[in-house]
């Protein structure tokens, strides 16, 4: 689970960057355009991934699980218990991540999942509320590229 939680995220944060373009991971997962004119990139089973900057949090995002400052990048809720999203990040991604983290009440554990991370991208666990959320945030490709903060969130078993 948690090697597959890395690969969906670094998939999912790699689609943030063409939103003319059709989405692939590494797990199988395929989102294309249903119309070419739209933002929403579909997977054929219904699940939607909007794509783009400066995105709006969708009504159905879990209510339980804060959200991070910055711009909306990429956006997909399944249902309202599984979604994931990523955020840019100006300035320190890392100390950004750090302050985020404050946010989650006392009703979650938050713990560092030092086996998923890396020089470039550091990894958290939140579980808590009937959740478990990924918090990773990963350095930008370039060094004046914003970094970027992703939320995966699963009902916890």
């Amino acid at each position: 689970m948690a090697l597959s939680v890395v690969v969906l995220t670094t998939g999912f944060v790699g689609c943030s960057s063409a939103v003319d373009e059709a989405a692939t991971s590494d797990l199988g997962n395929h989102f294309e355009q249903a119309n070419p004119t739209d933002e929403f990139l579909d997977d054929g089973s219904g699940n939607e991934l909007e794509v783009g900057s400066d995105l709006a949090l969708p009504n159905n995002w879990p209510q339980a699980i804060p959200t991070p400052g910055g711009s909306l990048i990429a956006i997909s809720v399944i249902d309202e218990r599984t979604a994931v999203a990523t955020w840019t990040a100006q300035g320190d991604v890392f100390l950004a991540q750090k302050q985020f983290l404050a946010e989650f009440d006392s009703t979650f554990v938050v713990e560092p999942l030092l086996d998923l991370s890396t020089d470039s991208i550091v990894v958290y666990g939140a579980i808590g509320n009937g959740f478990d959320v990924t918090i990773s945030a990963t350095l930008g490709q370039q060094a004046d590229d914003p970094g970027e903060i992703t939320l995966l969130v699963n009902p916890s078993s």
